[in-house]
């Protein structure tokens, strides 16, 4: 565990909370190091010190671990996606390239970097002195956000810890700094102790963040809200009722889950917070977008459309392609029936158009043959994924599923050798969306059915309201029982396609070799029949947790491995 007295300079950081209302600006968070900076220079100055103190732990959230060379999901590590190159360091997942020495994974050092930033400032908060300034015209706004720090780095602090506990189970709860000798002593603490601490610290502070900073001194955005604090209250109950962390099946669990995530239900149009279309969860604008609680906005970039667009297009690196498997489980408009009940072998596509009325989401979130993409006019050519194709094998990175991805991906950007263009980025961590599906899996398993009201509202009924979605409009849930649980994994599935939460889902709900083990891909002839063939994929029962870094466990003695690592 990694002991730092001081962050460098913030890295990329803008727009991470983006609950905020229109024409509320971003701060420049930005700053020049100085390299005369020491401990007393850092607390006795505000805006290059302990402003910068803060956001560097800020900057910790952002999951770049594979930034370009796996398009920076872990989609390729699921039933979602399979990743077009095989240099890419998230196919280490599932071939094999898996160990305690080559952990693939930089969450165990992020989150205890920023946790030891966290653990120092707010012992040290009582020297922080900026008197020298109080002639400045920012002076009260200073010590207006410097009242707020303490509270956004626990929510902070907590939110590491969720990461941790997710990733790895039990891990070492330290609340205070400590020497790296101290800190390498430090052995794992129990799942359910994490989860204790980071629920008694979302209740702690909530009352002392406000709702939106949009009519707060600054109005900046890019800091964490209350809401976002009861969103990771609400999803880390839901993971630790889950069968990973559950394994008896208390339902008492599964009720203190719906019931957090009903607060947010039941409080959310008072926030200001409501579903938005689907198309506008992602794009330029998405960090004004009404659905989001907290999202890590990312500047003016292409890189993300390189990583993504298809061979073929210009600088397009193929990247995550969505499988056979996912727009299988994409249902009809008219019966609820799925693509791959509808149409379960090949398909001659000449003769049949098997994607008319699939659900809305799919064609928002998958790229197939024939569709014009991307949509800026300089690059704007139809999708050929047939064999030979102008964006298909034998070209080297070309899909292996045929089919290329959308969501995320801004078909506007330009990514020609001369005249490109970029646009801003907000990856979600918290929508609202998320937490209709989060209380009906909870409700379901506290009640023991989807039609139970104990709680206020059935599961079903929250899962048709995001069905209900105006661009949406998707035939009503009205099952129960075990065809309930499998379609409620299909429409989270679907949902919440590409958003980072399919690793987890499957991980925590136990069921790693039924929806990992196997995918589907497909293949379709220069003559447009499309085949489905399998790919199995190495899964043992030891991938529900990560290994801890080999690392680690040389320089602590009291810290012991996950199990079969």
């Amino acid at each position: 565990m990694k002991i730092k007295l001081l962050q460098g300079r913030l890295r990329d950081l803008c727009l991470l909370c983006v609950l905020c209302a229109l024409g509320v600006s971003c701060a420049d968070l930005d700053y020049t190091e100085e390299t005369t900076r020491d401990e007393k220079w850092t607390y006795d100055y505000f805006g290059e010190g302990i402003k910068n103190l803060v956001f560097d732990v800020y900057a910790q959230i952002y999951n770049d671990e594979f930034t370009d060379n796996s398009a920076y999901f872990l989609a390729g590590a699921t039933d979602e996606a399979q990743y077009a190159l095989e240099t890419g360091n998230v196919n280490n997942y599932v071939n094999g390239g898996w160990s305690p020495a080559n952990p693939y994974s930089n969450t165990w050092s992020k989150a205890y970097t920023a946790i030891a930033d966290v653990n120092m400032y707010l012992e040290k908060i009582q020297q922080t002195d900026i008197s020298d300034w109080k002639y400045n015209s920012d002076y009260q706004n200073w010590i207006a956000q410097m009242e707020m720090f303490p509270y956004e780095l626990r929510f902070l602090r907590a939110y590491f810890y969720f990461e941790l506990f997710k990733t790895y189970g039990d891990v070492p709860l330290v609340t205070t700094t400590l020497t790296n000798a101290q800190a390498n002593t430090i052995p794992r603490t129990s799942a359910d102790t994490i989860v204790k601490f980071i629920v008694d610290e979302c209740d702690a502070i909530a009352p002392y963040l406000p709702v939106s900073y949009g009519t707060e001194i600054g109005a900046e955005i890019g800091r964490a809200t209350r809401i976002a604090v009861f969103a990771l209250k609400a999803r880390t109950l839901l993971y630790a009722a889950s069968p990973l962390h559950n394994p008896d099946g208390d339902k008492a669990k599964w009720a203190k889950a719906a019931e957090a995530c009903k607060y947010i239900l039941d409080n959310a149009s008072g926030w200001g917070l409501k579903l938005s279309t689907y198309a506008s969860l992602w794009g330029h604008d998405a960090f004004f977008n009404s659905e989001l609680i907290f999202g890590l906005g990312r500047g003016d970039d292409n890189a993300f459309e390189m990583a993504n667009y298809p061979i073929g297009v210009e600088n397009g690196s193929s990247g995550n392609c969505p499988t056979q498997s996912l727009v299988d489980q994409y249902e009809f408009v008219d019966n609820g029936e799925t693509f791959g009940q509808r149409y379960p072998g090949s398909i001659d596509l000449s003769a049949v158009n098997p994607y008319e009325g699939l659900d809305p989401r799919f064609a928002l979130t998958v790229v197939k043959n024939g569709d014009e993409w991307p949509t800026n006019g300089a690059q704007k050519k139809a999708i050929e994924t047939f064999t030979g194709g102008f964006n298909a094998a034998p070209k080297y990175g070309a899909t292996p599923t045929s089919y290329y991805l959308r969501k995320y991906v801004d078909g506007s950007c330009v990514t020609t050798a001369d005249n490109q263009t970029r646009r801003r980025h907000t990856w979600i961590v918290f929508r609202l969306g998320e937490f209709y599906l989060d209380y009906a899996e909870a409700v379901f398993n506290a009640t023991g059915s989807a039609n139970d009201a104990t709680f206020g509202m059935t599961a079903n009924e929250a899962v048709n309201v995001l069905r209900n979605r105006p661009d949406i409009q998707m035939p009503l849930f009205t099952e129960d029982g075990d065809a309930w649980v499998a379609r409620y994994e299909r429409e989270r599935l679907v949902e919440l396609a590409f958003e980072n939460h399919r690793f987890w889902d499957v991980r925590r709900w136990k069921k790693g070799p039924q929806y990992f083990k196997t995918i589907q891909v497909a293949t379709i002839s220069p003559s447009l029949q499309l085949t489905r063939s399998t790919i199995t994929r190495q899964w043992d029962d030891k991938f529900y947790f990560y290994p801890i870094p080999e690392s680690e466990l040389k320089k602590n003695v009291n810290l012991t491995q996950n199990p079969g690592w």
